[in-house]
């Protein structure tokens, strides 16, 4: 009995632990989406800012120039890392895609529809990474077609990594509030059991004394009862046993007889 009680101790213990580190779960999972918003946010101002000086660069140097050739003239404008720093962004990977080399098929992996996003940019997600693509053209109109697309690559494990780290000290005090506030209610429980079992216990055997003592009075009741009948009938015992009963002065009488 102790045995089975110690167990389901033990699986309500677990069932309490995996409830808490399933709370902690969905405000993790509340923290990483909200994370990754402001994410997708810092990408996106990044991303409109290499547009720029991309557009700046195709502006000057023309057309023709090779993609290698603007990655140069940004380090030199801004520096990639100083700019992804300022953002508190490390993408993965980061690229600058032209329309003209989409439709001469020299680029793969692209599509049409990521120069004409409905928003200004769109975002994909694809096993475990985060892509930001923003277009961006070399004219002054607003009305030009885009001359290229920005794209940003980032892994969310290091989102996941960063929020785990902001919130490390939330998730500490929450396992050891959540264990306390779980622990002081399992011993109210278990003293209101103790306190009903008592009770319990109590009235059970008042009960069973109560029965000794109505049986021991019962038996009482009746010797005492079969006494006064035998009181009653204690005068017809006493003649019958003063017949039987041998006199001294009658034995006397007969010797003198004799």
């Amino acid at each position: 009995m102790r045995l089975k009680s110690r167990i389901l101790t033990i699986l309500v213990a677990i069932g309490v632990e995996f409830l808490i580190f399933a709370l902690m779960g969905l405000v993790f999972l509340f923290q990483f989406d909200r994370a990754k918003t402001e994410f997708v946010n810092k990408t996106k101002a990044i991303a409109e800012t290499i547009g720029d000086q991309a557009s700046s660069f195709y502006s000057l140097k023309g057309e023709n120039t090779t993609s290698n050739e603007f990655f140069q003239f940004l380090d030199e404008r801004l520096g990639r890392k100083k700019l992804f720093n300022t953002f508190d962004i490390a993408p993965e990977f980061f690229s600058i895609v032209l329309k003209k080399d989409i439709e001469r098929g020299k680029v793969a992996g692209y599509f049409m529809k990521d120069f004409y996003p409905e928003d200004g940019y769109s975002v994909k997600k694809h096993k475990g990474m985060i892509s930001v693509i923003v277009p961006f053209n070399i004219r002054a109109s607003e009305k030009s077609e885009p001359f290229g697309i920005v794209k940003i690559d980032s892994d969310t494990k290091s989102i996941a990594k960063k929020v785990i780290a902001d919130n490390f000290l939330l998730y500490a005090a929450m396992i050891v509030v959540l264990n306390n506030q779980a622990f002081i209610f399992y011993l109210l429980l278990r003293k209101r059991k103790e306190v009903v079992f008592e009770k319990g216990y109590l009235k059970e055997h008042s009960i069973g004394a109560l029965k000794i003592m109505h049986k021991v009075l019962g038996d009482i009741i009746q010797d005492h009862e079969g006494g006064i009948v035998n009181k009653k009938d204690e005068p017809l015992r006493k003649k019958r046993e003063e017949k039987k009963v041998i006199s001294i002065s009658e034995l006397i009488e007969e010797k003198r007889k004799k």
